[in-house]
């Protein structure tokens, strides 16, 4: 090869090299991108299979109700609208996906333990819903949910014979679930109370709150609800008509709620709630958004609604440091004997069993002994009255008594001891003065307190004793 040639294939790859470089850089580039393309698509994938897993997980919320309707009150007559309340929030309830158990005029029995299935169920996770339609009362700042079996003379009766809100709101707080509801069309006139010496309209201001709880009343506190002309009640009717709404926030539902009842009543009625939710909640949820979720910090306080056509400010509920001591199982009342069974037999003693279940979680500490029915008082030596576990023929520890009085007025024997554990049997034993110089059947009724300074009375039943001539 001479030097001419060689020079000039050393111009022509010259002159070629820059577009050889392009072109190599243009294929790296392309291949590059394509890669980052294909990186983006793969993360894109995954990000909406994630979103997706979420949304089915929110979907498949555990969602769990309880719903009441009382209607055939056995001492007052019949309210209208309950049954078809419960009926048709229940429908409605379970076309939302929510798990339900439904009572129509139920007894007080009844009532308790529906309500301890639902705190079991609660105690899975997931959202709650109690709502109740009936009658409704309150008691020195208490408010009661009534049975249809009640009988209420008098005030004192509601709290052997009617279900404690503020124990409904104890179970809640035990099952420890992130989100409850708990609605009550429970406000309507009524006439358990024209013959009581003192008493309130309406439901009370609730004393204690549960974090993560939104309660809702038919009416604002010390006010009476409608019960409608029509299949439901006003407020009953305004739920049904917000509930199914797409994405709508609770809390945005029960305005709603409010301001179609004010304008189906008039003015006359007004729904009010008390809230301590810490997130966002819909019953007809669409996406993440509508869902309720914890907060890192639960409320220092409930957050109240106001009335809104009211110039006067609604009382605020204040959260009490100490909370209402209760049986989650109530006690039993397995015993009532006596020494002796004749008439007029001097220091006989009575002997009362009560055994506190283990389910019972907290101790007893005091016990209630009432003289009911009967064709004469009998007397006790209170100073001779002794206390041990165990029952009467098989008696173990003695039980130290730290108080006793007696209620002429009432023929009530109060008794004070040291608390006993669940699981275990305590017999109380009265002595008489006298037993009674008339033949008969002599009745006894017990009540049992919890420990604690602010403790809820449970009625255990009565009891009969029969007193005879001797041979």
């Amino acid at each position: 090869m001479n030097i001419f040639s060689f020079s000039r294939k050393l111009g022509i790859v010259t002159l070629l090299l820059p577009f050889i470089l392009v072109a190599t850089a243009s294929r790296s580039t392309s291949t590059t991108a394509t890669k980052q393309i294909q990186i983006y698509e793969y993360k894109q994938s995954n990000i909406k299979k994630i979103i997706a897993q979420n949304n089915s997980t929110i979907t498949r919320q555990k969602r769990t109700a309880l719903i009441i309707g009382n209607a055939e009150y056995q001492q007052v007559g019949r309210l209208k609208n309950p049954i078809n309340d419960a009926n048709d929030i229940a429908k409605s309830l379970r076309e939302l996906g929510f798990e339900v158990i439904l009572l129509t005029d139920a007894s007080l029995q009844q009532m308790e333990q529906a309500i301890s299935k639902y705190n079991r169920q609660l105690r899975q996770g997931g959202v709650g819903l109690f709502y109740f339609a009936g009658h409704g009362v309150q008691v020195d700042g208490e408010n009661y949910l009534v049975p249809v079996g009640a009988k209420l003379e008098r005030g004192q009766d509601v709290r052997y014979e009617a279900y404690p809100l503020g124990k409904l709101l104890g179970a809640i707080e035990d099952a420890r679930n992130k989100t409850n509801f708990i609605i009550l069309d429970a406000c309507r006139n009524n006439p358990f109370t024209r013959s009581w010496r003192s008493s309130n309209r309406g439901l009370a201001v609730p004393a204690q709150s549960v974090s993560g709880t939104l309660i809702a009343y038919s009416t604002a506190p010390g006010k009476l609800a409608l019960d409608g002309n029509g299949r439901n009640s006003p407020y009953a009717s305004a739920i049904l008509s917000n509930i199914r709404t797409p994405g709508l926030d609770v809390e945005q539902m029960f305005k709603s709620v409010r301001s179609q009842v004010l304008e189906q009543t008039g003015g006359k009625q007004i729904p009010w709630e008390s809230s301590s939710l810490t997130g966002k909640f819909a019953f007809n949820f669409r996406s993440n958004s509508q869902v309720a979720t914890p907060g890192n910090k639960p409320p220092s306080k409930p957050v109240i609604t106001p009335s809104p056509s009211t110039t006067t400010t609604q009382p605020k509920p204040t959260t009490s440091s100490v909370r209402t001591a209760y049986f989650r199982q109530t006690p039993r009342f397995n015993y009532l004997g006596a020494s002796s069974n004749s008439i007029r037999v001097p220091n006989t003693t009575y002997y009362f069993t009560i055994t506190l279940p283990e389910n019972a979680q907290i101790p007893l500490q005091k016990l209630d002994i009432k003289q009911r029915e009967g064709f004469e008082k009998i007397d006790f030596n209170l100073k001779k009255t002794t206390a041990f576990e165990g029952k009467r023929r098989k008696k173990a520890q003695k039980v130290v008594i730290k108080d006793i009085t007696r209620n002429s007025k009432t023929k009530t024997v109060s008794i004070l001891f040291e608390p006993i554990s669940p699981g275990k049997t305590i017999t109380i034993g009265l002595r008489a003065f006298e037993n009674p110089s008339l033949e008969g059947i002599y009745e006894f009724e017990v009540t049992a307190f919890p420990l604690g300074s602010k403790s809820r009375a449970q009625n255990l039943g009565i009891k009969r004793l029969s007193f005879y001539r001797g041979l």
